[in-house]
């Protein structure tokens, strides 16, 4: 599936009211970032590395779901940057000339002091191959030669990611077969050759049986975290991570993160930014669109890692600040008035509460009483509150995906509503809404779901959570 070194934004990326020398920028999600061109970024699934005082920002580009070309953008200060390259392209080889190329990333040999990209190779029409592809160059942003495809070992790769430890040996993660099961049902860790350019051993198996992928690895202090999907096509689904003492394992059991969808992305980096105040950890995501695959927005987070209790939280900012130069992130200071206030709803059923809908965790529900549509949640707020975003976390179900149409009724007395008609939407998993308006009382009517695989909708109305943002 298509679908982590940074922190960042840019001017086109949605930098409202910086100037260019501004130390701390703003990230605004789910808009359409550009260059210093004024082009649309195209850096799919991609990593960032940083050589001197210059970040590489790597990523794939797809024309009509065929591999185009593998482009890279440079910037000095993290908030501009600048289309460098495309260092590798369907004609840099005859094998690549229909295929599919994704999840490049590159790293960089201190020993051999090569760039080499590795990146999930597939022939153009299917995903039958499961193979790595792997370039070199002796430069960060020159044209990359072309060294060929193959299976690690004789093991399938599909979604990968590649990691070098602080004691400089490398590692290749993928999602794999394990004991005839099916494609992905299992994650392996090779051990690359010293040069970087080939697979030396198999470490190990993680995630027998789950199948997991898009693999995005971190290392903070001694612990490493580990974070995945689930394989659900280009429908986006509940992340999850593990951690472990060595690359090597043992890992933990599985912990989500997020949403049930992730916030509608699907992980394929993380950024370790370090400055002069700190250290700073990014989630970055792609954003699909399964109905329209060339509707991509980049979705980046802040990232917290507790290392004292093993835990990573990821939680939902429309905009927030990274100064590169510090390290350092600041948020939004808006504030969720929904939170623990008084919840009514349609119907409930025995095994949920309404107010697990505004309870602060996403990994909680209400659910209705039946699977009848339409049916409505409602928060009393206490008293008119001013807001300026709703988010919802909406039910998903792997393999039965759904997006929800709705509508956001909002009222000060209690009687008289006025509605955000919503049923348009098509996204899935999760949705913000920027609205303006002050209410006491705010209901989301869910009017039906529709099910990508299934013309009958079977959903029980269920909402995970619900977030009323404001001043």
């Amino acid at each position: 599936m298509l679908w982590l070194s940074l922190v960042l934004v840019i001017t086109g990326l949605g930098v409202n009211g910086q100037s260019a020398q501004a130390a701390s920028a703003t990230i605004t999600n789910g808009t359409n970032w550009t260059d210093t061109a004024g082009n649309p970024i195209q850096a799919n699934s991609g990593n960032i590395l940083k050589v001197g005082a210059t970040y590489y920002w790597y990523g794939e580009h797809a024309t009509n779901g065929k591999f185009d070309k593998v482009n890279v953008y440079t910037s000095t200060d993290l908030k501009n940057w600048t289309f460098g390259n495309s260092i590798l392209t369907k004609n840099s080889a005859t094998e690549l000339n229909s295929s599919k190329i994704e999840r490049p990333k590159v790293i960089y040999n201190a020993t051999t002091k090569k760039y080499i990209l590795w990146a999930h190779y597939e022939n153009g029409s299917d995903y039958s191959l499961a193979r790595v592809a792997v370039a070199t160059s002796d430069t960060p942003d020159g044209n990359f030669t072309y060294k060929g495809s193959f299976r690690p070992l004789d093991y399938e790769s599909r979604d990968m990611t590649v990691f070098v430890d602080t004691d400089n040996k490398a590692y290749l993660i993928t999602a794999s077969r394990q004991n005839n099961g099916g494609a992905n049902n299992s994650m392996a860790i090779f051990r690359l050759t010293d040069d970087y350019t080939g697979v030396a051993s198999l470490v190990g198996w993680v995630f027998e049986g789950a199948y997991r992928e898009a693999p995005a690895v971190v290392k903070k202090g001694s612990k490493y975290y580990l974070f995945t999907s689930q394989a659900s096509g280009w429908y986006p689904n509940q992340g999850g991570y593990a951690t472990a003492s060595s690359i090597t394992g043992t890992w933990s059991a599985l912990s989500p993160f997020g949403d049930p969808s992730a916030y509608a992305t699907q992980i394929h980096s993380i950024a370790t930014i370090t400055g002069s105040a700190g250290t700073s950890y990014i989630y970055m995501g792609d954003r699909w669109n399964p109905l329209n695959l060339s509707d991509h927005k980049f979705i980046w987070l802040p990232l917290t890692l507790n290392d004292s209790n093993s835990t990573a939280t990821l939680n939902w900012y429309s905009s927030w600040n990274i100064d590169a130069a510090t390290g350092t992130v600041s948020l939004p200071t808006l504030t969720n008035h929904a939170l623990g206030k008084p919840a009514t709803a349609i119907s409930t059923a025995s095994s949920s509460a309404t107010s697990n809908a505004n309870d602060g965790n996403a990994q909680t529900s209400w659910a209705a009483a039946s699977a009848t549509w339409p049916a409505w949640w409602q928060v009393d707020l206490g008293a008119a509150k001013k807001i300026s975003e709703v988010d919802i976390s909406w039910f998903m179900y792997k393999g039965s995906e759904a997006y929800y149409k709705y509508k956001i009724e909002y009222s000060t007395d209690g009687i008289n509503y006025t509605t955000i008609d919503r049923t348009t939407n098509t996204t899935y998993g999760f949705t913000t809404d920027a609205v303006s308006f002050t209410a006491r009382y705010v209901r989301i009517n869910m009017v039906n779901a529709v099910l990508h695989n299934n013309p009958n909708n079977w959903y029980t109305p269920t909402l995970h959570e619900v977030r009323l943002m404001g001043s």
